[in-house]
C-alpha cells in the first residue's frame, strides 16, 4: 500500500526538481563573458572527465590549451566511480601539459550506459551529495565539461556557489561528436546556462544559435585517405572493439569464417577482439580452421590495456560507433568500419555514423549486413579527417577568462 502513494510522490518529485532547477538558474546574474583575472594566479579548474569517448573529446579540447595549461590551470579532474580508464588518461595529459601529477575526486556516477530515466534520478540525487561537497569544499574559477551524466550534479553545485555569491564560477561546454542532429539530454539542460556552449556539427548551429561551431568538418572536399593508413609495423593487425559496453551482436557477426576469408584478402596477419563484458564467446574465430591453415594470429579479450594506442596502429579497425573510438581512428587516418549499438537508450551512434558515411571518412553499416557489405567496401574511396583541431575552442575560452592567445 506504501508504493501506492510513495510511486506517484517520486513520479512528481522528478517532473518538479528540473523545473525548479530551470527557475533557480533562470533568476541568477548574468555577468559579462569576459572575466578579469590576475595573470599571476592559476585557474582552479574542474574537468569533468566521462568514461569513454567523452574522456577522449574532453582531452582533444583541452589540448588545444597546451600553450596555458602548465602555467594558467590548476585542474582538478572528476572520475565517476566506476570509469576505469579516466583516471589514466588524465594522469597522461598532464605529464605531457602539466607540471604535476593529476589530482583527481571519484563521485558516484549519476547515471550508467543503458539505466532507465527513472531510476537515474534517484542516482542523480545521490551523485549531487558528493558533486557539492566537491565544489563547496574547494570552489573553481572554471568547470570544462562536455556532457557525461556526472556533469549535471557538479554544474548545478558550481551555479549553488554562484547563487550564493562566494564565486562567480565559469561553466564551459563542449557538446559531443556523437550529437549530430539534437543535444544530449545534458546538453539541453545546460545549454541556456554555460558561460560558453560549443558544438562539433554545423547541424546543430540551426538549433543552436549561442552556440559556436567548434568542429573540424567544413564545406570542401576533404583529401583522399588512400596511402594514409599504411603501417609500418611487419604484421598487419586488424582491431574488433565493442567499447565499454556490451555488444554482443558485433562479436556475433564477426565470427564467422566470411569475415576471416575477408581479413586474408586484405593480408591481415593478426586479429584483435575486444569483446567487452557480453556473454557470447567467438569460438568460430579462435577455433576455425582457417586460423591454422592461414596463420592468422588470433587474440580475444574483454578488455584492451591503452586501447587508443592500439587503434593508431590497426590496418582495420571494425568497432561500435562510440565517438572517442571513431575519433581516435579517424584522426590516425585508420581504415574504419562502424556498427552501431542500435540497443542502447537515448542512442547518437546510429546519427554519427551516417553522418560521417555521408562525408566518405568511414564505413557504417548494420550488425545484420556487416559481412555482406564488407564484401562490397571500397577502402580506396575514403577520404582523411582533419588532422587538426578546431581553434574555436580554444579562442573562446580564452576569451572568457581573458587569456591573450598567440
Amino acid at each position: 500500500m506504501v508504493w501506492m502513494y510513495t510511486l506517484p510522490a517520486l513520479v512528481v518529485l522528478a517532473v518538479l526538481l528540473p523545473l525548479l532547477l530551470w527557475c533557480l538558474l533562470s533568476v541568477l546574474p548574468r555577468r559579462g563573458c569576459r572575466v578579469a583575472r590576475n595573470p599571476h594566479c592559476k585557474l582552479r579548474s574542474v574537468v569533468v572527465l566521462g568514461s569513454g569517448g567523452h574522456t577522449a573529446e574532453m582531452f582533444f579540447d583541452l589540448a588545444t590549451l597546451a600553450e596555458f595549461w602548465r602555467e594558467r590551470f590548476s585542474p582538478t579532474y572528476i572520475v565517476a566511480d566506476t570509469d576505469k580508464g579516466s583516471h589514466a588518461k588524465a594522469e597522461d595529459f598532464e605529464k605531457r601539459y602539466g607540471n604535476s601529477p593529476a589530482k583527481v575526486i571519484r563521485v558516484p556516477r549519476a547515471r550508467e550506459v543503458g539505466q532507465s530515466y527513472f531510476t537515474s534520478v534517484f542516482t542523480t540525487l545521490f551523485a549531487c551529495i558528493f558533486s557539492f561537497k566537491a565544489i563547496l569544499m574547494n570552489p573553481p574559477d572554471i568547470v570544462f565539461t562536455n556532457g557525461p551524466g556526472t556533469c549535471v550534479p557538479i554544474v548545478c553545485a558550481a551555479y549553488f556557489v554562484r547563487m550564493l555569491g562566494i564565486k562567480h564560477v565559469l561553466v564551459v561546454y563542449s557538446e559531443s561528436f556523437a550529437c549530430v542532429q539534437h543535444l544530449s539530454v545534458s546538453g539541453k539542460l545546460l545549454y541556456h546556462f554555460a558561460d560558453c556552449f560549443t558544438v562539433q556539427w554545423p547541424e546543430l548551429l540551426e538549433k543552436c544559435p549561442r552556440a559556436t561551431y567548434a568542429g573540424r568538418l567544413h564545406p570542401g572536399d576533404l583529401p583522399s585517405l588512400a596511402g594514409a593508413e599504411s603501417t609500418t609495423h611487419e604484421i598487419a593487425t586488424a582491431i574488433v572493439t565493442v567499447g565499454s559496453t556490451q555488444f554482443d551482436s558485433l562479436i556475433r557477426a564477426v565470427d564467422k569464417s566470411e569475415f576471416l576469408d575477408f581479413l586474408q584478402r586484405l593480408k591481415i596477419k593478426r586479429l584483435q577482439v575486444q569483446r567487452g563484458t557480453g556473454s557470447f564467446w567467438p569460438s568460430n574465430l579462435v577455433d576455425s580452421n582457417h586460423v591454422l591453415e592461414q596463420r592468422l594470429e588470433v587474440k580475444v579479450v574483454e578488455y584492451l590495456p591503452d586501447l587508443p594506442s592500439h587503434l593508431r596502429k590497426a590496418a582495420l579497425v571494425v568497432s561500435h560507433a562510440g565517438a572517442g573510438t571513431i575519433l581516435d581512428c579517424l584522426t590516425a587516418g585508420r581504415r574504419l568500419v562502424v556498427v552501431p549499438n542500435e540497443e542502447l537508450m537515448a542512442n547518437h551512434q546510429i546519427q554519427l555514423g551516417d553522418a560521417l558515411q555521408q562525408r566518405n571518412l568511414l564505413f557504417c553499416f548494420r550488425a545484420g549486413e556487416l559481412l555482406q557489405r564488407l564484401q562490397e567496401a571500397d577502402f580506396n574511396a575514403l577520404c582523411r579527417f582533419p588532422e587538426q583541431n578546431s581553434p574555436e575552442f580554444r579562442k573562446s575560452v580564452c576569451k572568457l577568462v581573458g587569456l591573450m592567445p598567440t
